[in-house]
């Protein structure tokens, strides 16, 4: 796709977010942005191990900050290794765009970003199934439903993270 007919492009606040994160999640990112049906900010990538730490204690993030690293603080390599990508949707209705977290929107992302990554060989995980999704072996709504079946079965609650990416085998 070129940037003539590119449909979305990252704005200020999704540039900033990117600040730290590794190169081969950028490039995932951007090609996902310009081939996407759904428009998105990154919303989250850099976080600082109190931000993270505020998180886990709001529930949001399993991981503390502290003794576990999350994917979205600076890893040995230097990067950070997430990204969380939230829709812009008019959810509602006053004809302005916010950010929400609407699964049927998050799944157009997801989309674009099974194909990006597979078109750049870029292996990745989602936050929506917490699955290797390279190759990709069903569609986004399913690998959830099968997610949130295994964890069930196995006596545990699911987290479903569908905004979050990361990188695999990094």
């Amino acid at each position: 796709m070129n940037a003539l007919t590119q449909k979305y492009r990252l704005g200020r606040k999704s540039r900033a977010e990117m600040k730290h994160m590794h190169p081969d999640l950028i490039r995932v990112i951007e090609f996902a942005i310009g081939i996407t049906e759904q428009d998105f900010t990154v919303f989250d990538g850099y976080r600082s191990a109190a931000d993270q730490h505020a998180l886990y204690k709001r529930g949001a993030s399993q991981l503390d900050g502290y003794q576990r690293i999350s994917k979205h603080q600076v890893q040995p390599d230097g990067y950070v290794h997430a990204a969380d990508l939230v829709p812009w949707r008019d959810s509602d209705g006053d004809g302005d765009l916010e950010v929400d977290w609407h699964w049927p929107s998050i799944y157009l992302i997801a989309d674009a970003m099974f194909v990006a990554a597979r078109c750049l060989d870029v292996q990745l995980r989602w936050g929506g199934c917490w699955q290797h999704i390279n190759p990709l072996t069903a569609p986004p709504e399913q690998l959830v439903q099968m997610y949130v079946k295994r964890k069930r079965a196995a006596g545990k609650r699911a987290f479903n993270d569908g905004p979050h990416w990361e990188l695999f085998g990094y």
